[in-house]
């Protein structure tokens, strides 16, 4: 199973790194890596694209959901149909952000394992294809400053704050009426509260004792999900409001 994992996710991945790595005009491992999660994100990006757009249009669902299950809280059969039909009216699928969810997994352990691997002689040469040009030697330094086989702190904390926005963004917002009248919600937002900053202190203290390149493949891949979560939601605007002019 290791390696089928190695084979199928690490080997690839590597490849990809230090091929990137060969054809930069500069020897510079830490815009590999940058230039790295770019194409992984992209490749996915469809998919993330319709996950993320599900999850908010679930968050912005929550008040009716709410209503549904108060209205149906003795009928366990016609609750289930009522946020099914719900669901399907809008085309979402609840469980569709946890299948991207595993999809995700194995490529962020298969890059963690890539950068704990390091870049040494021994391991280039027992890990790169054949058609993969062999590099004399990796420069760790990120733009000359950075050496990204060590800690970082600066990019620790970089990741934790984008960490941060990420997950206030993919929040659900509610009025406080509703939050005062249904004591249920209310929990659940002190809890969602306390993950706004529970998550970026987890990664924060991880990143820590971890080489920086995974800092800085951590904060790459968080922007891109904060400038893809932007989109959608200025996109899911742009669609309510048209809804609405057409109800009207």
């Amino acid at each position: 199973m290791g390696n089928l994992f190695y084979i199928t996710f690490i080997q690839p991945i590597f490849n990809l790194l230090i091929f990137i790595y060969n054809i930069l005009p500069w020897p510079d491992i830490g815009m590999a890596t940058i230039i790295l999660t770019i194409i992984i994100r992209l490749i996915l990006a469809p998919l993330f694209y319709k996950s993320t757009r599900q999850q908010l249009i679930i968050n912005q669902l929550q008040p009716t959901i709410k209503k549904i299950q108060k209205e149906y809280k003795n009928d366990a059969e016609k609750l289930a149909k009522a946020q099914m039909e719900l669901y399907s009216k809008h085309k979402v699928n609840p469980f569709g952000s946890c299948f991207i969810s595993l999809i995700q997994l194995p490529i962020i352990l298969a890059v963690y394992r890539v950068f704990l691997m390091g870049f040494s002689p021994e391991i280039l040469q027992n890990n790169l294809y054949s058609f993969v040009n062999l590099p004399q030697n990796i420069n760790p330094l990120f733009l000359g400053i950075v050496d990204l086989n060590k800690p970082n702190i600066f990019l620790a904390i970089i990741s934790a704050v984008l960490q941060y926005i990420s997950t206030k963004l993919s929040l659900p917002s509610f009025s406080n009426s509703q939050t005062m009248s249904d004591p249920t919600q209310k929990m659940v937002n002190v809890f969602q509260k306390q993950m706004v900053f529970i998550g970026p202190a987890i990664t924060f203290i991880i990143l820590l004792g971890l080489p920086s390149n995974l800092g800085l493949y951590w904060s790459v891949t968080t922007l891109f999900s904060i400038t893809q979560q932007w989109f959608i939601k200025k996109n899911l605007k742009v669609e309510e409001k048209i809804e609405t002019v057409k109800d009207n």
